[in-house]
């Protein structure tokens, strides 16, 4: 009962994460209808990162014995909304690396697609996801630290939106109440994932607030 009222209100407070990404589209959206850069100071690194977090989140969802739907389908939907935001970054900013991000991005989404045709996982594939989990708990904290830098060093918030990671914020908090309602051997790579970026996301949005009294 207590694994279904958390997950629920993870879910719903998730829905936060889904209204930052979106107040985030509209400010490059705004700049683009403009003729102006449309994502100064937005780190293809924190973006990239950020994606790869939600997207352990998904694949985990995926890969438990259980199919966790509240995991899957609130991640599925950022998943979506970061994909967007990292095709204008790439297209405000036309290198290499920048493609290369989005593509694999986008075929990273289609391939677990294709794995929820193939759960349950068997004990090998589990033990992929819980490395990538912790794979991307390190490319996160190195992503939101980027970023945190980016900031120190412009002391511009630039098209950055605080929305975002007021929502991420909030949805990391609720994320680890509902892991501990889930077995510590099944659940702590997902403890750790968020548990980091609470704390990397706190500085971040308190840098945000330094710079931008507004917010």
């Amino acid at each position: 009962m207590t694994y279904h009222v958390l997950g629920l209100l993870s879910s719903l407070l998730f829905l936060m994460t889904w209204y930052g990404l979106f107040k985030q589209i509209q400010v490059i959206q705004h700049r683009r209808a403009m003729n102006e850069p449309s994502t100064r100071n937005l780190s293809i690194n924190q973006f990239g990162s950020s994606y790869l977090a939600f997207y352990a989140n998904f694949i985990f969802g995926i890969a438990l014995i259980t199919f966790n739907h509240y995991l899957v389908w609130t991640r599925l939907g950022a998943l979506v909304l970061l994909l967007y935001i990292l095709y204008r970054i790439w297209q405000d900013r036309p290198t290499i690396i920048n493609q290369s991000v989005f593509v694999v991005s986008a075929l990273m989404l289609l391939l677990g697609f294709i794995s929820i045709g193939f759960r349950p996982y068997p004990g090998i594939a589990q033990l992929s996801s819980t490395i990538l989990m912790l794979v991307v708990t390190g490319l996160l904290i190195q992503g939101t630290v980027h970023q945190c830098w980016l900031l120190i060093k412009t002391k511009q918030v630039g098209d950055l939106s605080g929305a975002l990671f007021k929502s991420i914020l909030i949805k990391d908090i609720s994320t680890l109440a509902f892991a501990l309602t889930i077995p510590l051997n099944e659940s702590w790579p997902l403890l750790l994932l968020n548990g980091s970026s609470v704390i990397t996301r706190g500085w971040l949005l308190w840098l945000i607030r330094k710079y931008d009294r507004s917010i």
